[in-house]
């Protein structure tokens, strides 16, 4: 039995996203613009790492609705950017930390 996880081309735009990143040719400044916002956000583990929250411009999913995303490749919340692996999002602010 032959098992592909995903479509290499969605694969091919995250390493592309990533290689731009690394080498300062990602415009950063334009996906905190255009970017569905993840607000109330928490890293959550099911199979794979992930965020979850309450999405705002989201392309597919009406706003206010809380997700869980697809797997999370990239988080940097000095900057307020993630990267899953469909796409960009925009992090808002984090749930408060409860407990320990």
């Amino acid at each position: 039995m032959t098992f592909v996880f995903d479509d290499p081309r969605i694969m091919q735009r995250v390493l592309h996203d990533l290689e731009k990143l690394q080498s300062g040719k990602l415009d950063t400044s334009e996906i905190l613009t255009t970017a569905p916002l993840l607000e109330d956000h928490r890293l959550v583990l099911g199979w794979c790492h992930a965020m979850k929250g309450i999405v705002t411009r989201h392309p597919l999913l009406p706003d206010g609705n809380e997700v869980v995303t697809s797997q999370l490749i990239y988080m940097n919340p000095d900057i307020g950017l993630a990267r899953t692996l469909s796409r960009w999002y925009r992090l808002g602010t984090p749930r408060p930390k409860r407990g320990h």
